[in-house]
Formats: C-alpha cells, structure tokens, sequence
C-alpha cells in the first residue's frame, strides 16, 4: 500500500466510505422493519440477475449491462417476495420460494457460462467474492449515485415501513398505502444491492447489510441512523484497510471484520 499513489488511495477509501454509507442507510431500515431475511432474496436475486447477464453478453451478445440485469432481477424477486407475502403465503414462505428461484436461475446460467466461455464465469465469480481492492472513478460514480437516490427517500419513509411492520392493519386503516411503502422500500433495497455486490461481493453485502443496523439498535437509544451511518462506514473502511494488508478483496477484509463485530455483540449481550 505504500507504494501505492496517494490519488488512488484516496478513491479507493473514498469508494469504501461511500459504499459504507449506502449499507448504512438501508440496513437500519431492515433491522427495525423486522425485514432482514428480506436482504437474503436481494443477494441472491442479485447473484442470479449478475450471472444471467454475463451469459447474456458473452454467449448471446445481448449489450445490456450485467448491473441492470442484476438490478432488476433483485427488483423483480422483490416484487414477487410482496405479491405471494400479500395474497397466498407467509413472508418467510414467499422469501424461501424466491431464493430458490433465484438459486436455480444461478445454477443453470452458471453451468452453460462454463461451457460456453472460459472467461464468463470468472466475471460472474467476482459478484461473489467483490473485486479487487483497487477501486475506479466509475465505482464511486455508481455508490454515489445509490446513496444520493437511497438516502433521501429511505429517511422520508423509514417510519412508515416500520409502522407497517409492525402494524400492517392499523397502517392501512389510517389510509397509508402499504403496497406502495413495501414496492419503494424493496426497490431501493434491490437497487443498494446490486450496486454494493459490484464492489465488494454478495456474500459481503450479505453479512454487511445487517451489522450497522443491528448495532445501532442495540447499542444506541437515539440517533440510529447516524450510529447506523457510523457502523457500516467504520466497517468498510476498516474492511478495506486490512483487505489491502492481507491482500484479498475487499470482501475478505469486510467480512473478519463483520465477524469480529458478531462475535462482539455476543459478547456485550452476555456480559
């Protein structure tokens, strides 16, 4: 890191703030809205959407961009995830269906990449694992087009979600249109996904989206969000930091971090 220049540095942990930022604004919001298992179709919809758009690109020659065919396979799980919670299931029910819709579509496109590329499976690889830990000028772009887009709309409308949550009857009986509150929360959860497993992988964004929040709730009486904020920046950054020490990616340095904080707040509950 040393030798590094000091321009690439700096967007590199620029990149890294900006992506713990845009995890922080969202994993609040699944925490108190009792929606974590939520975040469990959004990576896996997202790895799904990723590897159909590799296949996509490298063996049909289709030129749509792999991170809008991710988005919008998490968008279009999500959806389903609402519509069979609303009308036939439970929500855990509609989620365990739409992760193993999404797991098929993974393990199908995955074994006809392989035989059709020896370079598609690789780039799908890396919505898994993250990329590497030097970050580009298009990376930070993307993050802070996410969290300009997230942040706002998910502070306007945190209350509402937590209120339907928690009461859904009493929510519509005050007129609030609990279909809508649900398809914008879901977007914007599906859109801070696919935008974070281009960075630092699925299985980061996995474990991630759900430390800040669940710290912020247990550990600070007021201002969650910015303890949510403060959570998810210092993990990322400090994932970066040793990813580049250990030289792994990113993904590897969040996620013994992210391990680390776990296994802290055991330790504080039982203490």
């Amino acid at each position: 890191m040393s030798g590094m220049p000091l321009d690439l540095l700096m967007l590199i942990y620029l990149s890294a703030a900006t992506n713990g930022l845009l995890v922080g604004a969202i994993s609040l919001p699944l925490i108190l809205s009792r929606s974590i298992l939520f975040a469990l179709t959004m990576t896996h919809s997202v790895l799904g959407g990723a590897i159909l758009g590799v296949y996509l690109n490298e063996v049909l020659g289709i030129g749509l961009p792999v991170p809008v065919t991710a988005f919008l396979m998490a968008l279009i799980l999500s959806i389903l995830v609402a519509e069979l919670s609303e009308k036939i299931f439970s929500e855990d029910v509609s989620i365990a269906l739409a992760v193993a819709l999404a797991t098929t579509i993974t393990v199908v496109f995955s074994y006809l990449l392989a035989k059709a590329s020896s370079t598609g499976l690789s780039q799908a690889w890396a919505y898994v694992a993250g990329t590497s830990a030097v970050a580009t000028l298009g990376d930070l772009q993307r993050t802070l087009t996410g969290l300009v887009i997230t942040a706002p709309i998910i502070h306007m409308i945190s209350g509402e979600i937590k209120y339907i949550a928690f009461d859904r009857d009493g929510a519509e009986a005050m007129g609030i249109n609990t279909r809508l509150y649900r398809y914008l929360f879901f977007a914007l959860g599906s859109l801070a996904a696919s935008i974070l497993s281009m960075s630092i992988g699925v299985l980061a964004t996995h474990v991630l989206l759900a430390i800040p929040g669940a710290i912020a709730v247990r550990f600070f009486k007021r201002r969650l969000f910015a303890a949510s904020y403060l959570s998810a920046a210092s993990l990322s950054l400090g994932g970066y930091a040793l990813a580049q020490a250990m030289n792994i990616p990113p993904s590897g340095g969040i996620g013994i971090l992210s391990a680390i904080a776990v296994i802290g707040m055991v330790v504080a509950r039982e203490s």
